[in-house]
């Protein structure tokens, strides 16, 4: 057997691997679509604003610059839940429901 022989445990070798592409990070003007989002409904503590978007990410960030830009959604339907929960409603359920009934059509 000579050396120019390929042996038992020669393997070609690998094609390169290409990076993952990576998710980008939010952009300027969503995070400012976020912070009116948080101004619309009334949420101003810090505190607050982090459970929000904790709650609807999954996930701890630091900062609001850490949100996914695919996550921005999310987040901004989350406050819009959240602001409503929050407000102070009179009356009953049945009273603060948000849809029409069938009775409400008659």
């Amino acid at each position: 057997m000579t050396h120019e022989e390929p042996r038992l445990f020669d393997l070609p070798e690998a094609p390169p691997i290409h990076p993952v592409v990576e998710d980008p990070f939010v952009s300027p003007a969503q995070i400012a679509s976020i912070r009116r989002s948080f101004d619309k409904v009334g949420i101003s503590d810090m505190t607050e604003r982090q459970d929000v978007i904790h709650s609807s990410i999954a996930r701890k960030i630091t900062n609001i610059g850490e949100i996914y830009s695919r996550e921005v959604r999310q987040v901004l339907s989350r406050i819009e839940r959240w602001g409503r929960k929050t407000e102070t409603l009179s009356g009953s359920a049945w009273d603060n429901r948000e849809e029409e009934t069938w009775i409400d059509k008659l």
